[in-house]
């Protein structure tokens, strides 16, 4: 299995939705087992497939010593789609016993998924530098950055390019790809943008963008992915295309991609 951690240190990247519908289009139509990971105390992952906040089959007791990864695992409406939701009690967990006096906390959550049954694994983190993001970038073989083409997303690439760096020194993480969401061909400062991003993350921008549709939206709202509520939306499309990229990305045998 290898796991990737969708990153943003800003809200508001279609960060949880974009790992939902890559996670969704690789089971649906490339015939994967793909494992979803909500890993932030919103549970905005979760209630995009139909799984409510209150939800206590989540990621805390595993990560408490108490139960195993496999036994809160939920199916959702995608078969080869699987996912550990998120609840409120994620926040703040590492302070709290037993996590509080272990000091290799940060590495419980890469431990717990070894040997899970899935081809792919992705991690929806908190917009934040907290310890949920830490312990999902140190369970990580590679990371997903997801990108807005306007000027405080641009400027939170800086600290997290710095983030990705400490991390490498540390834990071997490759940096996987950039995704670009809420594109508009027309914007008057996309080159500028864009010239932003590659100076962060040099030659890791997916050819395939995401555009902006509301359809995404009224998605949610029905608790499944785009591709299942209006599967010829622009959205549904950009991200078969993305995911169809992404899997040849993953497979290239190249020194930046090699997973551990």
């Amino acid at each position: 299995m290898r796991t990737y951690v969708f990153c943003s240190f800003k809200g508001g990247t279609a960060k949880t939705s974009s790992s939902l519908h890559l996670g969704a289009c690789l089971a649906k139509f490339h015939g994967k087992r793909v494992l979803l990971i909500d890993f932030d105390s919103q549970a905005n992952l979760s209630t995009g497939l139909g799984i409510g906040p209150d939800s206590l089959d989540t990621m805390v007791p595993v990560l408490q010593g108490q139960k195993r990864a496999a036994d809160v695992i939920q199916r959702t409406c995608i078969g080869g789609l699987d996912i550990i939701p998120a609840n409120t009690f994620l926040d703040g967990i590492e302070a709290n016993a037993p996590l509080v006096s272990d000091l290799y906390a940060h590495e419980r959550l890469r431990k717990v998924l070894v040997g899970l049954p899935y081809d792919f694994c992705f991690i929806d983190t908190p917009p934040s530098l907290g310890w949920l993001t830490q312990a999902a970038f140190y369970a990580a073989d590679g990371s997903l950055v997801c990108a807005v083409p306007e000027p405080y997303s641009i400027l939170a690439m800086n600290r997290l390019k710095e983030y990705h760096t400490s991390i490498q020194e540390r834990h071997p993480l490759a940096n996987t790809g950039v995704i670009i969401t809420f594109w508009d061909e027309r914007g008057a400062a996309n080159q500028v943008f864009m010239e932003a991003i590659q100076t962060s993350f040099p030659d890791l921008i997916f050819e395939s963008k995401i555009r902006r549709d509301i359809a995404v939206n009224r998605a949610i709202l029905q608790g499944k992915p785009v591709i299942e509520t209006e599967p010829k939306s622009r959205s549904s499309l950009d991200y078969q295309e993305l995911t169809k990229e992404f899997l040849v990305r993953v497979s290239a045998k190249t020194p930046q991609m090699a997973i551990r």
